[in-house]
């Protein structure tokens, strides 16, 4: 019985030092996600109050915001915008739980043309989400 009961100690030891170093090796994975991701010409706050799929190109302005799930502190979330499949900007926006954002503003108009705007959280398991929009 004593001889059982030290196995188990043992085995349940050797089963924490494991989950312990298993966390350590793949400490980017998460349960952060993303939500409510939309394009738009102006924020209510942090975020869109709608989603847009065309624009003028006199816009001066074109903003993306995204809802942070699950997120601890300082996580890191990346805005990857392009013009016909070019990329032509990036952000990076370090923030935990909430409304994220960023923003284009182009040197004078946008050329037409098709857009994208890509919103990634930085952790290996993070499925990015990819925005569509037009430049008319």
């Amino acid at each position: 019985m004593k001889k059982l009961f030290s196995t188990t100690k043992i085995l349940l030891g050797i089963a924490v030092l494991g989950i312990f170093c298993f966390s350590s090796i793949f400490p980017s994975c998460s349960t952060a996600n993303l939500s409510d991701v939309k394009v738009c010409t102006s924020i209510n706050g942090s975020d869109c109050s709608s989603n847009e799929s065309s624009f003028p190109s006199e816009t001066p302005v074109i903003y993306c915001s995204a809802k942070l799930n699950n997120a601890p502190d300082d996580t890191k979330v990346t805005f990857e915008w392009k013009h016909d499949g070019e990329s032509f900007g990036k952000a990076d926006v370090n923030s935990g739980s909430g409304f994220v954002n960023s923003s284009y503003r182009p040197p004078s108009v946008f050329p037409p043309g098709k857009y994208t705007v890509t919103v990634k959280i930085n952790v290996d398991n993070s499925e990015p989400v990819t925005k569509e929009f037009t430049v008319e």
